[in-house]
């Protein structure tokens, strides 16, 4: 049996030796030189280091090196005088995700040391227990019910290791009741409530049913807006009358647009006539996001009996053409294949608008909602013929992703669906003639596809083959992974091994040279003015990346390609369709920092050590991006600004303040 002490006694001594980070000191540098070049030997050196900084920073670099061979570096790391380096050891321990690392994590726990800041490093250790422990050690996790209200970085240790088991699959009943616990109790806090909320909503495999009440009176209490949105995607997981009256009463009340957004999410779980009639009103409100989410209400939770009404919305002028877009797509959704006189007229106006609109975004959008109709393959291809603009001529590819992955594409074509395929695949071999990245990574997604099953009619690989040759590595990763997929799937290779590709660019350090203490940024957009205060003690490698590229001017006149309401605005693709990256990459800088809040700025990748030159800003906590996507920045001012920013505004310019 496994037995752990998580109990509550008194504060321990001061810390004597401190972590001192001095990004311009020549060993600081070397050593995150080690980590960038993944110098495994040179790193175990320095974790022997009698300076408690150089033993830090061994510590965060396995936080984004993940490997197994670190385990009894970290081990003897998390035993460090210096708490501040056990605490990172702790974490990078959790971030492997191995089970290797359990017993060194339950020893090195501190049961006497839990009323001060020190626990920095329980709260890590119960964190990452999460990442690696088994269904006991959640059991026994969950038995802690001692944790006062004040015990915040416990608390906070003890729900993100309960968080951590959710997203493994592992859970408990006692885990959940401990959540609700703390969700309905206003004197614990805010960070502990939100992460609370968090299990709840995002955890697929966590039952909520039997605390119906205690939920939706936790969100009637509620004032914190993160907080508040997070339980309502909790209720997502019920459908009840009493809940969606609930939520429809909060729709009507609610003042803040990114809590009406997730709402409108949640109303849709819930019965569909009550919920349809408040969303055809709330198609024309104020609040073009909020109308967007109406909108999508009808995609996801239509049905086939109202799809001509859905088609009459959408051909009111008077809404943009983003909404008209999603509620073409939900036309299409909802019609069964066998409507086909509706599905020809109603592809016909869609072509009409493709031809007559001129913003590549606008056009992009109703290109999308032709995904939904498997008929409108060869409309699509023909659009291909005569476009120039990138964002467009990606929508395209998508959209005919999603066509040949379409549930009803068998019995569109019937006995024709060989032949479409076909003229699909033929199609496809240009997009991979044409050494266009983009291009080739949807077209690399589709003939890996197992369900488009395209490899049944190919004759060879040679033109996969082709392809792979001609990309460059590592601008074109994305692109190059997408097309090993399909190569293994073309020849029965069940689990494939991807290429990894290797930064050597070197941090230009010098840079520093030119701040103050502190790093701030100026984004200047054609809807105004954000400003970002950088993290170089945390990302140093990014910050440096990020100050580079603006210092040259790089962003300046990039567009914005995507923006998820109330989740992310992304930036910095030079091609305009996000898969524009740079002749480098950078290592993911993967510590201890948490996308618990609106404004943080984080690098977009393909996958572990792939950032280059695409950044993001969150609407509001997203912490399942934790641990996967590097934090190397918060927007301290403007936050209003970044929400109001479309796809298609520009960047105008990124003003760096200097000494």
């Amino acid at each position: 049996m496994i037995v752990l002490v998580f109990s509550c006694v008194p504060e321990s001594k001061q810390e004597l030796t401190e972590v001192e980070l001095d990004l311009r000191n020549p060993t600081v540098q070397r050593i995150i030189n080690h980590e960038l070049n993944q110098n495994r030997d040179s790193l175990f050196f320095y974790a022997k280091s009698a300076n408690p900084t150089h033993r830090y920073l061994v510590a965060r670099a396995f936080s984004s090196y993940q490997i197994e061979r670190a385990i009894p570096v970290l081990d003897s790391l998390i035993l460090d005088p210096s708490r501040r380096v056990a605490a990172m050891a702790a974490y990078s321990l959790g971030q492997i995700k191995s089970q290797k690392a359990e017993k060194s994590l339950v020893s090195a726990f501190k049961s006497q040391d839990t009323s001060s800041v020190d626990n920095i490093l329980n709260s890590r250790i119960l964190e990452a227990i999460g990442k690696t422990g088994g269904k006991q050690m959640l059991e026994a996790l969950a038995t802690v019910t001692t944790y006062k209200s004040s015990d915040t970085l416990l608390l906070l240790g003890q729900v993100r290791g309960f968080y951590q088991f959710a997203k493994r699959g592992i859970i408990s009943d006692k885990a959940t009741e401990q959540v609700i616990s703390y969700i309905n109790d206003g004197e614990y806090p805010k960070k502990v409530r939100l992460m609370a909320a968090h299990y709840l909503a995002r955890s697929k495999d966590v039952s909520i049913d039997e605390y119906k009440y205690q939920i939706t009176q936790a969100l009637i209490k509620e004032q914190d807006p993160n907080i508040k949105m997070t339980l309502i995607l909790s209720l997502r997981k019920m459908q009840d009358k009493e809940i969606q009256e609930i939520l429809l009463s909060q729709l009507e009340l609610e003042q803040d647009w990114r809590v009406k957004v997730t709402t409108i999410k949640a109303i849709a779980a819930q019965d569909y006539i009550t919920g349809a009639e408040k969303m055809i009103g709330t198609l024309d409100d104020a609040d073009p996001r909020v109308a967007l989410a109406a909108a999508d209400f009808f995609v996801t939770n239509g049905n086939k009996e109202d799809a001509a009404y859905y088609r009459n919305l959408a051909r009111e002028k008077k809404r943009s053409p983003a909404i008209r877009a999603r509620l073409y797509y939900a036309v299409f959704k909802n019609l069964p294949y066998y409507y086909t006189k509706t599905i020809s007229a109603t592809r016909w106006e869609l072509l009409q608008l493709i031809k007559e609109v001129e913003d590549p975004y606008q056009k992009a959008a109703y290109i999308s909602a032709l995904g939904n109709d498997p008929g409108a393959y060869s409309d699509l291809i023909k659009l291909m013929e005569d476009e120039e603009s990138i964002p467009v001529r990606n929508a395209i590819m998508i959209a005919l992703d999603s066509i040949v992955n379409h549930e009803e594409f068998n019995q569109t074509f019937q006995t024709t669906s060989r032949y479409v395929k076909g003229q699909i695949l033929n199609f496809l071999n240009e997009c991979l003639d044409s050494n266009d990245p983009g291009l080739i990574a949807v077209a690399g997604d589709m003939i890996a596809s197992e369900r488009a099953d395209l490899v049944s009619i190919m004759d060879s690989t040679t033109n996969i083959e082709n392809a792979l040759y001609e990309l460059r590595l590592p601008r074109d990763i994305e692109a190059y992974r997408a097309l090993e997929k399909a190569l293994a799937h073309a020849k029965g290779v069940k689990d494939p091994v991807l290429t990894q590709v290797d930064s050597d660019v070197k941090p230009d350090f010098s840079l520093l040279d030119q701040f103050k203490d502190d790093m701030t940024v100026i984004v200047k957009t054609d809807k105004g003015v954000f400003s970002i205060e950088l993290m170089p003690e945390h990302a140093p490698i990014s910050v440096l990346n990020f100050l580079s590229l603006a210092k040259d001017g790089y962003y300046n006149g990039r567009q914005v390609h995507r923006v998820v309401p109330n989740f992310v605005t992304q930036l910095g693709c030079n091609r305009g369709d996000g898969f524009g990256s740079l002749d480098y990459t950078i290592r993911s800088e993967l510590g201890p920092v948490y996308y618990d809040d609106a404004g943080y700025v984080g690098y977009a990748s393909a996958g572990l050590h792939t950032e280059s030159s695409q950044w993001f800003v969150t609407h509001s906590p997203t912490p399942h991006l934790d641990g996967l996507y590097t934090i190397f920045g918060k927007v301290i001012e403007g936050i209003d600004v970044l929400y109001q920013i479309e796809i298609g505004d520009k960047i105008q310019d990124i003003i760096v303040k200097t000494i």
